[in-house]
């Protein structure tokens, strides 16, 4: 989620998901009138009808524009719903976590009472026409407007599908045992037996920051520093234990000391002492669960969908789209803070000198990382030069870029959005000085990997 969007989306759910049921009841209104039910005109101006269908018409009308109210009242309490909500999410971890609770209850009902008011406005109008039509004896022989109607009641009937289908849907997902996905990364778990001088590290810097020990320390290639108490799924088949897992990336470590490294460790432990892992393990179920919800209803996880049911369902979906992203700022506040706080937390530890220079060392080595994983990856297996090797490669020949080009940038995280690597720093009260970038910029390998018996530990 980015803080733009939700300026653009949520305008837009409120003109669709309003807009529609608003013109269902607005249309409705104009056949009761039409059908010669317009409040107190009386019989004698009521335009003549020569079929037999003038009841079916009273009726459908008034039925369809209650439809179209019903929708527009029901839009209307579940937008303001979501105003409040969002309002509440933003005083406490707690209060947005209960609020995405809340929605991950009542959101798929919603959106499938307002698919189903919707559809069935729908087939209401069509309904009203069908009859109009064959109420029209002298039209349906001038026109020959046989062929329409037929067609007209093959769309209604459709419609009835449609929307049955979509709504058993939603239920059907909302119903569903929801079955947590773990995070799928490239490394090898080591224990302390296999890798005694990086648990020693480890135990070090826990016992120094008074934070619990990870359960499972994972070292590999293609993700950043961080810890999580989720599932963990390695790209070599190998198990990863559930608890606590601190994950260490290799061609970071090779480029930075012992200080640093201790920092972004005592930092990561810190999200262990602010129980963030814990309630990351409880947003994350919820926030996957009111996804689904939307993607089933608007059946985008179907790559041979053809995109009209995301049209059809836009008045709802729309809606609950427009939903998540109201708590974009409340999700990157609390975010921020814990961030903050983590590195607040390292810098007591490691000092803030250690800990803004891992920041910046990180933040200048990411593209060159990214760039050998991408490589490693297009490479045919005989020609792969391995990932740690291509980093020290490439910072070799290239150098480090100067870290004032990245300040706006923010660490990637397999769950978690990060404040700016600017935010942190004048959190940390860390000016850039000219001393500091040359001692970001420089390009001798740490020789920390061999010291903590990790040079070897993955081949690619």
């Amino acid at each position: 989620m980015t803080a733009s969007q939700p300026s653009s989306r949520i305008p837009l759910a409120v003109s669709v998901g309003l807009g529609v049921p608003l013109a269902i009841a607005l249309i409705a209104l104009w056949q009761w009138h039409r059908a010669g039910a317009w409040l107190a005109t009386p019989a004698a101006q009521l335009p003549a009808r020569t079929g037999d269908g003038s009841q079916i018409l009273d009726a459908v009308a008034p039925v369809t524009l209650l439809l179209g109210v019903l929708a527009t009242a029901t839009f209307c309490a579940a937008l303001l719903a979501m105003r409040r909500a969002a309002a509440q999410a933003m005083r406490s971890r707690d209060a947005l976590l209960a609020s995405f609770d809340t929605g991950r209850r009542w959101l798929p009902v919603f959106m499938a009472l307002q698919t189903l008011l919707v559809f069935a406005g729908l087939v209401g109008l069509l309904a009203f026409e069908l009859v109009h039509a064959i109420d029209s004896p002298e039209q349906y022989r001038s026109n020959g407007t046989m062929k329409l109607v037929v067609f007209g009641g093959f769309v209604a009937l459709a419609l009835v599908w449609y929307g049955a289908k979509i709504v058993w849907d939603t239920i059907r997902f909302a119903r569903r045992e929801q079955t947590p996905e773990p995070i799928e990364i490239m490394g090898r778990s080591v224990s302390a037996m296999q890798a005694p001088a990086l648990w020693n590290f480890v135990r070090d810097v826990a016992q120094r920051t008074g934070a619990r020990l990870p359960d499972s320390v994972v070292v590999g290639l293609n993700e950043g520093f961080f810890v999580t108490e989720h599932a963990v799924a390695l790209a070599n088949g190998q198990r990863v234990p559930d608890g606590r897992v601190l994950y260490l990336p290799l061609p970071y470590m090779a480029f930075l000391d012992r200080a640093q490294v201790a920092a972004v460790v005592a930092h990561e432990l810190g999200h262990f002492t602010g129980e963030d892992t814990a309630y990351g393990l409880r947003f994350a179920p919820i926030y996957r669960t009111l996804t689904g919800s939307i993607l089933a209803i608007t059946n985008e996880h179907d790559a041979n969908d053809d995109g009209w049911r995301a049209w059809a369902t836009a008045p709802a979906s729309l809606y609950g789209k427009g939903f998540l992203h109201s708590f974009d700022a409340a999700v990157h506040h609390w975010s921020r803070e814990r961030e903050l706080a983590a590195d607040a937390f390292s810098s007591r530890i490691a000092g803030t000198e250690p800990a803004a220079l891992a920041l910046l060392r990180s933040a200048v080595l990411q593209p060159l990382v990214d760039e050998a994983l991408t490589r490693n990856r297009e490479a045919s297996p005989e020609r792969r030069e391995g990932v740690l090797p291509m980093v020290r490669k490439l910072v070799a020949e290239r150098g480090l870029a100067d870290p004032r080009e990245h300040l706006e940038d923010r660490q990637t995280h397999p769950l978690d959005t990060h404040p700016s690597l600017r935010q942190r720093l004048d959190a940390l009260g860390v000016a850039i000085t000219p001393e500091l970038v040359a001692r970001t910029r420089d390009t001798r390998d740490a020789h920390l990997l061999v010291e903590l018996g990790l040079e070897s530990a993955v081949a690619t």
